[in-house]
């Protein structure tokens, strides 16, 4: 609870940072923001012409577009996922000028790195729901895809919290952090559903909060249904890992000076 009040304390300062780092990232190309844009639009054409052209896989019920909607739907909140984790993780690492500074304390530092990563993919998510709307009309289980949103920025605040204090102490992790989002992006099911896995394998998707992520996006976008139950255990566990982010770094971070 102290990290959290620590964000609410600090929010104004924190959503200056997060306005003013979107636009660095944007204000040197030549694109400017249409990037936020087309840099979904270009991982969704990879993974369409790996599918759908080169594998051609099929997924019974479903036609080519609903297919590709199944795809972005969960290749979204991975992209979402993975620059925050990247960015994130090496945060403290980064900005070792900010460990003294009482005013923009270092817990915010991590928590701005999310959020810029989730504000940069929510252009992907709005184009997502715009086309989800397009072709299957509007479902009132659309608006439980914010909360889910919500949920996701929760959950990789604390997981960011405890991977970017950990590197503060173990800078291996540094190198370790491509092949972890590669592993993941392999064990999710972006380019395929839950029930194409096979049984044995199953208990990578059932250990994978990711795998859970993207299956409730696709009820609530795709098949127009509202798993409760599914986002309920989801909620806790974002919420419960968000508390252990938030008291492992506060705990640890008076330790921070003398390592980095």
């Amino acid at each position: 609870m102290d990290a959290l009040a620590s964000l609410l304390k600090h929010r104004h300062i924190l959503y200056a940072t997060v306005v003013h780092g979107l636009r660095k990232r944007t204000s040197g190309n030549v694109l400017g923001a249409l990037w936020m844009l087309l840099y979904p639009l270009l991982f969704l054409s990879m993974y369409g012409l790996v599918f759908v052209q080169i594998l051609q896989v099929r997924i019974p019920g479903l036609d080519t577009i609903g297919y590709i909607l199944v795809v972005f739907s969960g290749l979204v909140p991975f992209l979402a996922f993975s620059e925050a984790f990247g960015t994130g993780t090496i945060s403290i690492v980064a900005n070792r000028d900010l460990l003294m500074n009482t005013l923009f304390p270092i817990e915010l530092v991590v928590a701005r790195e999310v959020l810029i990563g989730h504000a940069t993919m929510g252009m992907g998510m709005l184009l997502l729901w715009g086309a989800v709307l397009h072709f299957h009309g509007a479902q009132w289980t659309h608006l439980l895809v914010p909360l889910i949103y919500l949920l996701q920025i929760i959950m990789v605040i604390g997981l960011v919290w405890i991977t970017a204090t950990l590197t503060v102490f173990f800078r291996d992790l540094q190198q370790a952090i491509p092949i972890l989002v590669l592993f993941l992006m392999m064990v999710s099911p972006i380019g395929y559903t839950a029930d194409m896995v096979p049984e044995g394998l199953k208990a990578l998707l059932l250990f994978n909060p990711l795998a859970w992520l993207m299956e409730l996006y696709r009820a609530c976008l795709v098949r127009g249904e509202a798993p409760l139950e599914q986002l309920g255990l989801f909620a806790l566990f974002a919420c419960v890992l968000f508390t252990v982010g938030g008291a492992l770094i506060l705990r640890l971070k008076p330790l921070f000076a003398d390592h980095v």
